[in-house]
């Protein structure tokens, strides 16, 4: 199934509450959207055995971290959630069911703080995480401190109560191996800075940037099959959130063109994409580099 605009939303803005994006907790939500799962929060956690209780727990917020790494689909009304799997969320779930393999986790992390809509100005689906990694290169460097993240949401989104909690939440979730602690997104200094890192520019990893790119593009292009390097940069913050430079981008693309994902036309002076495969193609061969 392609991705289309109704299956794109944002999140809210303090969707984690408290809580971090527990791998475990994630893996049993995606066992149970498998088997087409619904209930209200309670019942949800009952099955799974996802912490939770009627004014607050882990389910919620476990439902929308999955949401926004691509991993379900989610239909709610009222109390009541309907949840599925994504195409992504059934090739991990079949390749990786425990989230242990850091190339999984690299896209988990990649798709969590991606940019929602083309809308004015750029927000992510989950903004505390697109803000950070997405827009935060030049507010705040490759090396900053968790009060100058919080001004920066403050700056963003105005004077609210859950701010600090939230800026730690986000920052956390990369220093908990139980999270995605152990793929070095982000490194922690003895003076309380953290250092941003880029996603490895390895060649097992390259499949699951090449899902990351299919699926932002569905997202954010569904119309286009062809478009510029430099436009799709600009408006979808990818590499800004890889941490990469042109030539780790021209290593990745070289590559993608040698596999028949895309096809690379350099004679207009600014490199065109032009998509070669289907996106449940590319998404299914995520994992296809890993012996």
């Amino acid at each position: 199934m392609e991705l289309n605009k109704t299956d794109v939303f944002g999140l809210p803005l303090n969707f984690p509450q408290t809580f971090l994006p527990e791998r475990r907790l994630l893996a049993q939500l995606l066992t149970f959207a498998q088997k087409g799962g619904s209930g209200d929060k309670v019942s949800i956690g009952a099955e799974t055995g996802i912490p939770t209780g009627k004014s607050t727990g882990k389910v919620e917020p476990m439902i929308y971290y999955a949401r926004g790494m691509g991993l379900i689909t989610v239909n709610k009304t009222s109390s009541h959630w309907q949840l599925g799997l994504t195409s992504l969320g059934s090739i991990v779930l079949q390749e990786d069911p425990f989230l242990s393999e850091p190339q999984t986790l690299w896209l988990l992390h990649l798709m969590l703080s991606r940019r929602f809509t083309l809308s004015s100005p750029a927000s992510g689906v989950a903004d505390a995480w697109f803000a950070l990694f997405a827009e935060g290169g030049f507010r705040l460097g490759s090396r900053f401190t968790q009060a100058s993240f919080l001004n920066f949401l403050i700056d963003r989104h105005g004077e609210k109560s859950y701010l600090k909690s939230l800026a730690g939440v986000v920052i956390r979730s990369y220093l908990e191996d139980s999270c995605l602690g152990h793929i070095d997104v982000l490194q922690s200094t003895e003076d309380e800075f953290f250092i941003r890192q880029s996603a490895p520019l390895e060649t097992s990893f390259f499949p699951f940037y090449a899902t990351f790119l299919y699926l932002v593009w569905d997202e954010l292009f569904i119309s286009e099959n062809q478009i510029s390097l430099d436009h799709f940069s600009q408006e979808t913050r990818c590499f800004s959130v890889m941490a990469w430079d042109d030539a780790m981008v021209a290593r990745w693309l070289d590559w993608m063109a040698d596999k028949g994902i895309i096809q690379v036309d350099r004679y207009t002076g600014t490199p065109m994409l032009l998509r070669l495969q289907e996106t449940n193609q590319v998404v299914s061969n995520s994992y296809s580099e890993l012996i």
